[in-house]
């Protein structure tokens, strides 16, 4: 985690000393009183702490922004990084599309949205690290990010060489239609140039966002229903749920992407592909 004090979210976690803990349960992750929820070492001096408004340099520094515009550079070390993932993963998806491999099924892509295929460097230096529900909403309604380095070459090669192209995102239901529009194109704030999602062979919309508990389609609520908080999904129960649902549908998910490890971990992707993100950790 590269020493980060990690700051935030309702979504993202935000570290606090009555931080909720992280257990493993089948397979997946439960929270539960009494640990922290991110396990990392105890210092045992302060100079074993990065000082937190050095890392923000730092952070500033490697988005290439040193005096935190909230406009990351593009020869900045982290779209270099980023662009760098992108290129192995675009190079992954030629030679499975080309090569002598066949799929089990339609063959399909997954992204993640925020910090992903969107990037939410401006919200990071606007909010100074701290999540707020209210203000983070009116970046994603106004849709101001602007894509991650690489990732819209990548979707649109991935679905020019026959990939459905598919995002499961943990932003709410309620901001569907806002972050559509921001991924590709409909006039409003940014328009990322990300390619349509891939309408799934049972009708839906190739862009999953999280329900509310009261909403959650049969696969989550089985899939979740051992899960604290009356069965409310963590991150990689819904989103390797999601991902088992996609695939019993008979796609074949040849590439998962994400900037979290909780996007990635429980399966039901044949490779998985790390962005570079060092300002928050989702468990």
């Amino acid at each position: 985690m590269r020493g980060i004090a990690l700051l935030r979210r309702s979504r993202r976690v935000t570290v606090t000393v009555a931080a909720l803990a992280l257990v493993l349960v089948a397979g997946g992750v439960a929270l539960a009183a009494g640990t922290p929820a991110i396990q990392t070492i105890t210092p045992r001096h302060a100079d074993d702490v990065t000082n937190l408004d050095v890392l923000r340099q730092q952070i500033r520094n490697y988005y290439g922004d040193p005096l935190g515009t909230g406009i990351f550079a593009d020869d900045s070390n982290y779209a270099k990084e980023a662009s760098g993932v992108a290129k192995k993963g675009e190079q992954y998806l030629w030679e499975r599309a080309h090569g002598w491999w066949h799929p089990h099924g339609i063959k399909a892509i997954v992204l993640d949205v925020d910090d992903t295929s969107l990037a939410t460097w401006n919200y990071e230096i606007f909010s100074n690290w701290a999540y707020n529900f209210t203000t983070n909403s009116q970046f994603v309604t106004n849709q101001e990010f602007p894509a991650v380095p690489g990732m819209v070459e990548l979707a649109n090669k991935a679905k020019s060489w026959g990939y459905a192209v598919i995002w499961i995102t943990g932003r709410g239901a309620a901001q569907e239609p806002a972050t559509l529009g921001n991924l590709t194109s409909d006039g409003i704030g940014v328009d990322a140039g990300f390619p349509a999602p891939t309408t799934l062979n049972d009708g839906e919309d190739g862009l999953f966002t999280k329900p509310a508990l009261a909403d959650y389609p049969a696969y989550l609520k089985t899939a979740c229903a051992g899960d604290p908080n009356g069965g409310t999904c963590t991150t990689i129960h819904y989103k390797s749920a999601t991902r088992q649902h996609i695939e019993s549908l008979g796609y074949d998910i040849v590439a998962n992407f994400g900037d979290q490890f909780s996007d990635l971990k429980g399966g039901f992707a044949d490779r998985t592909f790390k962005m570079p993100n060092p300002n928050y950790y989702l468990p």
